[in-house]
């Protein structure tokens, strides 16, 4: 995740809307001008965002495949789906508001807004250097208008999404502005954040001119991670970042083994259940009598005639085999990779050296226990993952104000036997590629036809 930070600045997790970071800028521009508090201006923002989301689901009541719901719209969906939503009602914080927090929803795209420039740092949204109050006036002042009623009509707002959507901002004022902010790197910014940001939004609109993109951390991710298209390819092999986002994604698919596997181990434990137990049932998931040496001889090909990386852990998750082996194999890849990457690619696959739990150190295990059976390794990795997870539990332990000690995991321990409260994530941690997608195509940089993206007009030669 600190990679990816360094890679795409400007946008997280919870950014997918370009319009969101127009609005905020818009409400800043307006704040200032009139002199408002932070109050007044909280008032203005939490009431534009009603209105941007009432207008979003009057345009899209079903919503669109390639774009998340703008913000609220399941919060307020009985009321859009009543036809009617008092704004006075939907904007107060709390359980039967749009949002809980005070500050609505720019609180995630606080701090990506002012690592863009749209805003300056501070307790409320105030203009930054690279606002144009102009251009997100002229493309959603609309939506301070809405925001001075008292009750928006869904039936009436339809007429309005071709302006005021959140996937229209292609075509207004506002998204021609943040994509020349995103896009853009003028030669003060040579080797900065926003050029590395330009790179990355390069890396991507090539892949998505060049080759078949549905869906951006699949497809893109793909590309990123294995075959020789980002080292052949005339444009993409001139770019520093590509490197780098080949060994981010390489690495990933070993964090989302671990996760797979914690979450496998945790959801197999049942009432009280002793660590050995435990430990045994992920021993029986692998194959009797296998050495680690046949275990790791028996893994696929990792690197093509021209040293290109082979997409084996996508093999080995598409091979039909229980988890945890299958995670288990994609485990010994990665460490495999150690000694098959090199210069940036490497680096950023490594990342911090000497972690746990990292490729170096499941290499160094893997191979100190090349005589011993693959149930032994198992069991062996029970014990440490269960001893790791109280371990930093422990470290993020809070006392309450009743003195009791919370603990922030769902994997329990108590004098040799493991319980749980809940089940463990198993997801994959994101790169933020389909959050860029969705900014850029909400700023008119991508579109998609018949589920395809492509590079918008001129944009393509642009990024080239």
């Amino acid at each position: 995740m600190r990679m990816v930070d360094r890679l795409v600045p400007g946008v997280t997790a919870v950014t997918p809307h370009a319009r969101y970071y127009a609005l905020h800028g818009l409400v800043a521009a307006h704040a200032e001008a009139g002199g408002l508090d932070a109050s007044a201006a909280r008032t203005l923002l939490r009431r534009a965002e009603v209105a941007l989301a009432a207008v979003s689901f009057a345009h899209h009541p079903e919503g669109l495949e390639w774009l998340p719901r703008a913000h609220g719209v399941d919060a307020m969906a009985g009321r859009l789906r009543a036809g009617a939503v008092a704004v006075g009602e939907a904007e107060v914080p709390g359980k039967g508001g749009y949002v809980r927090n005070s500050w609505g929803f720019w609180g995630p795209y606080a701090g990506s807004e002012v690592a863009l420039g749209v805003l300056g740092p501070g307790p409320m949204p105030v203009p930054g250097p690279r606002l144009d109050a102009v251009a997100v006036r002229d493309g959603l002042g609309g939506l301070l208008e809405l925001a001075a009623e008292e009750t928006l009509h869904v039936a009436e707002l339809a007429s309005l999404g071709d302006r005021l959507c959140v996937c229209a901002g292609g075509d207004r004022a506002d998204g021609a502005w943040l994509a020349d902010l995103m896009c853009g790197a003028g030669s003060e910014e040579r080797g900065s954040r926003a050029e590395a940001r330009r790179q990355t939004i390069r890396l991507l609109a090539r892949v998505v001119g060049e080759r078949p993109v549905a869906h951006f951390t699949r497809d893109v991710g793909r590309v990123f991670a294995f075959g020789d298209f980002l080292t052949t390819d005339p444009v993409t092999s001139g770019i520093d970042a590509a490197a780098a986002w080949r060994g981010v994604v390489l690495r990933n698919y070993s964090v989302g083994a671990w996760r797979r596997l914690w979450s496998w181990l945790v959801a197999r434990v049942e009432g009280l259940m002793p660590v050995d137990e435990l430990a045994d049932r992920f021993a029986d998931e692998m194959p009797p009598g296998m050495t680690v040496d046949a275990f790791l001889s028996s893994l696929p090909a990792t690197r093509s005639r021209t040293g290109a990386p082979l997409p084996a852990e996508l093999e080995l998750r598409r091979s039909g085999e229980a988890l945890p082996l299958a995670e288990l194999r994609v485990l010994a890849v990665g460490a495999r990779r150690v000694d098959e990457l090199d210069g940036r690619a490497r680096d950023a696959f490594l990342g911090q050296r000497g972690v746990e739990l990292g490729p170096e150190w499941v290499g160094r295990r893997l191979d100190e226990a090349r005589p011993l059976q693959v149930r032994d390794v198992a069991r062996r990795l029970t014990y440490e993952l269960v001893a790791r997870s109280q371990r930093i539990a422990l470290a993020k332990a809070r006392r309450r104000s009743d003195g009791s000690l919370w603990l922030p995991t769902r994997l329990h321990e108590r004098d040799g036997l493991l319980y749980r409260t809940s089940q463990e994530g198993r997801g994959d941690v994101g790169l933020r590629l389909d959050q860029l997608g969705s900014v850029l195509a909400t700023c008119g940089v991508l579109r998609r036809d018949d589920e395809r993206w492509s590079v918008t007009g001129d944009w393509r030669a642009r990024l080239d």
